[in-house]
């Protein structure tokens, strides 16, 4: 298989061993563009991510690779990520009916949850991380709210990096902070996260390898959307067509978009002959996404507004190829208020999937989506749960509340918890 880097902004093309950060010709945003993908999604009985070796970009096999000591090497380091459940939802469906007198669209879930570190951020890592190993990382440095971090000290560890640090957001919370330090990674909870970058940058002049998006710095973001688009090869392997609507939690909007690029990809091959609507989800705190598409606008600016529920989405900006992505597919673009994502967790948990605030966006959204109409009682729908709530106690607690502590008697259990005898 070849490939080649393509700028989003202006089509330009650079040779992957080149390695840029982005567009030579125009600064712009990169992805993986292949010539030789196939006319079929895979027949074979593999559940992770190699399922697809195919189609995506395995270390060894391109330009970028041939002249580095491990290109050889069987560098990815599979964990049974991907190939995740794809769940019916009743009780979310049933909401959703309210708006219609004789049937509702057929609502499920994709449970990322399942995946090794409790989040889609393993797709990404099981591509990018073994795109840094074949380069010979031996340091690697990450930063984020928790999932992030967990995913690529995971996956970094498991590939034998001798060092690696996780950067953490002073809302994360104490099962990341163990988890990372499980997989042999320290953890760090900066004080202020807003100079990560400057820090990232800083470790990076020396030596360190970043798995995070940096100025002018490769870090492997054009293999990012590759991770995720898998997910719309295994939609539509599980439903056996194309759903009408897949709707996404956003932060930066790379899932969203990597999404949407599997989608593409295959109906450029003729494996599929349709396309989903892409309905993107933030939070009523912070939506720049969603502003932008109201506006109308051509590019999504900044919401700078209060830290939200949904810590893993609580960036002040999000891609413009996520806003692309939301209007080529004819989607739209909303935002929950934190009513609206707790009475989602606690929905979607009598489905028997605990999420996290950041995922249960994508459910607090679908009934506007169904009220202006870009939902349809006939629909398919996929709303993409991307994190489980077991990592997040404090930000859960007031959804589902907390556990009272009684005497071991009948009477003592009645009186804290009324039921019949």
């Amino acid at each position: 298989m070849t490939y080649v880097f393509e700028c989003l902004s202006c089509g330009a093309t650079t040779d992957p061993a080149e390695r840029p950060a982005d567009c030579p010709r125009c600064g712009g945003p990169l992805e993986v563009a292949y010539d030789d993908l196939p006319d079929a999604l895979p027949e074979n009985d593999r559940t992770d991510l190699r399922r697809y070796a195919d189609w995506l970009p395995v270390p060894g096999d391109s330009a970028a690779d041939a002249s580095q000591p491990d290109a050889s090497a069987d560098a990815p380091v599979p964990m049974g990520e991907g190939w995740t459940p794809l769940v019916e939802t009743p009780r979310l469906g049933a909401t959703a009916a309210a708006e219609f007198e004789d049937a509702s669209p057929d609502l499920y879930l994709k449970n990322e949850t399942t995946n090794p570190t409790w989040s889609w951020k393993d797709r990404l890592a099981a591509v990018v991380v073994p795109r840094l190993v074949s380069h010979g990382a031996d340091r690697i440095a990450a930063a984020s709210t928790g999932n992030h971090a967990s995913a690529v000290a995971a996956y970094a560890s498991r590939a034998g990096v001798e060092r690696v640090l996780a950067f953490l957001s002073p809302s994360s919370e104490p099962p990341h902070h163990r988890q990372i330090r499980a997989y042999g990674a320290e953890a760090l909870r900066l004080t202020d996260y807003g100079e990560r970058k400057t820090l990232l940058a800083d470790l990076a002049d020396s030596g360190w390898v970043v798995a995070y998006d940096l100025d002018g710095e490769f870090t492997g973001q054009p293999y990012v959307y590759e991770g995720y688009k898998t997910i719309a090869y295994e939609l539509v392997e599980q439903l056996g067509e194309v759903p009408d609507a897949v709707v996404v939690p956003v932060g930066a909007g790379d899932g969203l978009y990597g999404i949407w690029k599997g989608f593409r990809e295959l109906a450029a091959r003729g494996v599929v002959a349709d396309k989903p609507r892409m309905i993107s989800a933030e939070s009523e705190e912070r939506h720049p996404l969603a502003a932008a598409f109201e506006a109308d606008a051509e590019s999504v600016g900044r919401d700078d507004g209060p830290e939200p529920l949904s810590t893993s989405t609580m960036g002040t900006t999000s891609g413009d190829h996520a806003l692309g992505a939301v209007r080529a597919s004819g989607g739209a673009a909303y935002a929950a208020d934190r009513e609206a994502v707790e009475e989602a967790v606690r929905t979607v948990g009598r489905e028997g999937v605990f999420l996290e605030p950041a995922s249960a966006l994508a459910p607090a959204v679908v009934s506007q989506a169904v009220e202006d109409g870009v939902v349809g009682e006939a629909d398919s729908v996929v709303v993409v749960g991307t994190g489980a709530g077991v990592a997040w106690p404090e930000k859960t607690a007031s959804a589902v509340g907390e556990s009272p502590t009684v005497e071991p008697t009948a009477s003592a259990v009645a009186d804290a918890v009324p039921f019949d005898t």
